[in-house]
Parts: structure tokens; C-alpha cells; sequence
């Protein structure tokens, strides 16, 4: 496969899956230069794979970080453009998150399964990532958080299409509103998380989960579902635009929470280094 500078791809032609892990330096959260990558990466999934050259029936999200599926928005971009007033930066990066959210709803475009491989924390933007994807299989130890709401903005990247679509509004406006850590148990009990495993690591917790069920069946059942749930690419543009527009009104007390949250973001990482 292709080298990338942020994405490590893995084909497992045994399997008919591709297995692309976001690399990170830093924070493990979704940067500008991901994003833009990103671009790149879907049309390549798409020439390669839109012939039977190279069968493929499953794309597959992880990370290389052990501890970390992904923290999110890169939230000392956004603080930056905020106090700098650089409501264009903000919009070309919620735009470029939309389209990546939007091509793994769609499974690029490709007739194939998408599954997130969640084997760390999942927070903010990572969690709507999960949650774009067909199937989210969790390690035991992985948590899920929406956490926005602590410096007063609301998650802008498909938290509020996919939780109103797969859960009853009350739960799902607890999850919005709350900003509560929930354990992987937690989202499977509400139906998020498709399949917890404990002891497989990476491959191995997705092989044997799909060895127990027919591709067939759960491609077609995914289809249906989301005919009957049909996700638009303009509601998702339509609320990342009141995201901006949120981001732009921000106080100096929000802008303080955020600066929290990003010092920590840095000691965590640092903790996680030296251990």
C-alpha cells in the first residue's frame, strides 16, 4: 500500500480488509494535515478498490497510539483562529471533517462494511468517528466522552445525526448534554458499540468477530438501516456551521476552559511518555 505522512494502511487480502490507522505526533486528535490527508486517502481507497482486482468487503479505522482511538478536534487550532478572529481556518477545517465523516458514513463510496476498531479512548470528534462507521467494535478498557459542553460549545462533526438516529432521544440528548466518560460497557448496553472483546488485540478482536456472521447479511442489513435512517451531507453541514458560528461567539471564560483542557491533553501525553 502507500506510504502516507499520517495514516498507516494495511491490506489483509486473506481477509478482503483494509485496516488504515491515523498516525499521530503529540496529542492523538484530528490536525488540519490529517484532515487534508485524508482527502487523498479516500481516493485512493477508491481507485484501488472499485474493481475486483483487489476484493475488499471491510474498511477498517484504528489508531497507533495504544492508549488512544482519537481525543478529537485539534482544540489549539481552535483556539488560535478563535482569538485571532480567523473564521476561515475554522471553516475549512469543520468542512474537511464533514467530508471525512461524511465519505465513512458512505463507506467511500465503495460496496463494502466500515468498522471501527476502538482499542483506546474515543473523546469528542474520535467518538463521532466511531460512530460514522457500520459496526464499532471496543476494548473493554476504552471510554466515550463528548466533553464540548465544559468550555460551552456542542460536538458540530455528526455526534447529534448519529446519537438522534441510534439511540431514543433521551438518552441521546444525555449523552450531548451531559459530557459524561461512559465505559465500553456503557455504549454497548445502549447500543452504540456493537462488540467488546478483551484479550485479542487489533486484527485478531475484528477477524474473530466477523468470522461470526455473513458478510452478505450485514452488508445488506447496514443498507437497509440506513434507508430507512438516511443520514444527508447538508444536516451535517448545515449544524458544523452553527458550530463555527459558536466557536467565533466564544467568551474569555470558555476560551479558558479550552486552555484547560488542552494543558490536560499535554500531561497526559507527557505522563504516558515517561511510563
Amino acid at each position: 500500500m502507500k506510504q502516507y505522512e499520517n495514516f498507516k494502511v494495511n491490506y489483509y487480502p486473506e481477509h478482503e480488509l483494509v485496516l488504515w490507522s491515523i498516525k499521530s505526533e503529540g496529542v492523538p486528535n484530528f490536525s488540519i494535515g490529517i484532515l487534508r490527508e485524508f482527502n487523498e486517502l479516500k481516493k485512493d481507497l477508491k481507485m484501488m478498490f472499485s474493481d475486483n482486482g483487489y476484493p475488499l468487503k471491510y474498511i477498517v479505522s484504528a489508531s497507533t497510539h495504544d492508549e488512544v482511538y482519537n481525543m478529537g478536534g485539534d482544540l489549539p487550532y481552535f483556539l488560535k483562529n478563535i482569538k485571532s478572529h480567523n473564521k476561515t481556518a475554522l471553516e475549512e477545517y469543520a468542512n474537511l471533517c464533514i467530508d471525512a465523516i461524511y465519505n465513512i458514513y458512505n463507506t467511500f463510496d465503495l460496496p463494502v462494511l466500515s468498522i471501527a476498531l476502538v482499542e483506546g479512548n474515543a473523546y469528542g470528534g474520535g467518538f463521532e468517528c466511531a460512530m460514522a462507521h457500520d459496526i464499532i467494535l471496543s476494548h473493554e478498557s476504552a471510554k466515550f466522552c463528548l466533553p464540548e459542553n465544559k468550555f460551552h460549545l456542542f460536538p458540530g462533526m455528526g455526534a447529534y445525526s448519529f446519537l438522534c438516529r441510534k439511540l431514543n432521544i433521551k438518552t441521546a440528548l444525555e449523552v450531548l448534554n451531559t459530557g459524561n466518560v461512559y465505559k465500553a460497557k456503557e455504549v454497548e448496553e445502549m447500543g452504540l458499540v456493537d462488540n467488546i472483546f478483551t484479550n485479542e488485540s487489533g486484527i485478531e478482536a475484528v477477524v474473530n468477530y466477523l468470522n461470526k456472521s455473513s458478510f452478505s447479511f450485514k452488508y445488506n442489513h447496514y443498507k437497509c438501516i440506513k434507508r430507512v435512517f438516511p443520514l444527508q451531507k447538508n444536516e451535517l453541514g448545515d449544524i458544523t456551521n452553527m458550530w463555527v458560528d459558536a466557536c467565533m461567539s466564544l467568551e474569555s471564560e470558555s476560551l479558558r476552559r479550552m486552555e484547560l483542557m488542552i494543558n490536560a491533553q499535554l500531561r497526559k501525553l507527557k505522563h504516558e511518555c515517561k511510563s
